[in-house]
């Protein structure tokens, strides 16, 4: 009997945690929601920062399409027209749960929200969208995917390089208005980006 749905996303999920924190030698921090009204599966942020999470939505195949002499990985899924969110800090990360080897497969993928939502062949039927993620797993393949494929033993580093892009590009008003409480005293780390100390008594 086949593994469920169910026990296929939380294996997932539970990979991905292990890829994240090992691979970025315990710099991230991951957090599983309980809930996923915001269609995150995990939050993810660079230990002792506060300013800054990725959220991810992840999902996966126990089977793959064959392309010619090359795998490819098919991933279709919908979303209420309502609770479809494109957002910078918003993350899909697709990969393919290989349950005889019991891992995920070479490569994996994590792809903007807004790449996602544009190119993944969306259609909408009603008040849902429906989409499919098709990506060729050759190692000669040129198609859109192919910049946002990543080795699994990279995951962390490569989530970490996205949170320092984050970083240089987004302003932080929240830091920027935190800056005005009273009792709270900040300092500039070497990357420029503000974080909080302990709150000093005033």
């Amino acid at each position: 009997m086949p593994i469920s749905l169910v026990q296929q996303g939380i294996l997932t999920e539970l990979l991905f945690i292990i890829l994240a924190i090992l691979g970025s030698d315990g710099a991230l921090e991951v957090a599983r929601q309980a809930t996923d009204d915001d269609r995150r599966d995990a939050d993810v942020h660079r230990r002792g920062d506060f300013i800054l999470n990725l959220a991810f939505q992840i999902k996966s195949a126990i089977a793959l399409q064959s392309h010619g002499a090359a795998d490819r990985l098919h991933i279709g899924f919908t979303v209420l027209k309502s609770r479809l969110v494109s957002h910078p800090n918003f993350y899909y990360f697709f990969a393919y749960l290989d349950t005889v080897a019991m891992r995920l497969g070479d490569p994996v993928f994590i792809v903007p929200s807004t790449e996602v939502h544009k190119h993944a062949i969306p259609h909408l039927h009603g008040d849902t969208w429906r989409f499919n993620f098709e990506a060729s797993l050759s190692p000669t393949s040129r198609d859109r995917w192919v910049p946002y494929r990543v080795a699994p033993s990279e995951v962390g580093k490569r989530i970490l390089a996205i949170i320092a892009d984050l970083e240089k590009s987004q302003s932080t008003p929240a830091a920027a208005s935190a800056l005005d409480l009273p009792g709270m005293t900040w300092v500039r780390r070497a990357s420029g980006i503000i974080a909080p100390e302990q709150p000093v008594a005033a």
